[in-house]
């Protein structure tokens, strides 16, 4: 009589402890996927950034030729540009196109750059 009852045991005993551990693992995925997700639109944050400063600084200079347009030979070279990491800036003028190159290098990044040609007209 006794061994009726033993011999029908719940044949889902034990089913909610590996439900658990499923949905554990499922959710630490989740939470890795997250902060990877965070890790990158961190980083490219910081791309955004760089760039747009790099397009400011060569809108800046154009604005300065602009004002100066009998007088471009004078902007033509390489200058250090603090704003950016390893930042350079390169001049060049053929007539009245004006090439600006912006180039930088993000810290465990390749190197980057931007690039504006304008036309300056004289008035």
């Amino acid at each position: 009589m006794n061994t009726a009852r033993h011999t029908a045991r719940n044949p889902q005993h034990g089913s909610a402890l590996v439900e658990v551990l499923i949905s554990v693992l499922l959710f630490s995925i989740g939470i890795i996927a997250l902060v990877r997700l965070l890790g990158t639109a961190v980083k490219d944050t910081g791309e955004i950034e760089f760039r747009a400063q790099a397009a400011a600084l060569a809108d800046e200079q154009i604005g300065r030729m602009w004002v100066d347009r009998s007088n471009l030979a004078a902007y033509v070279g390489n200058a250090s540009v603090a704003e950016l990491p390893s930042g350079t800036r390169t001049v060049a003028v053929a007539g009245n196109v004006v090439t600006i190159t912006v180039d930088w290098q993000p810290p465990g990044a390749p190197a980057r750059n931007h690039v504006v040609v304008a036309t300056l007209a004289s008035n």
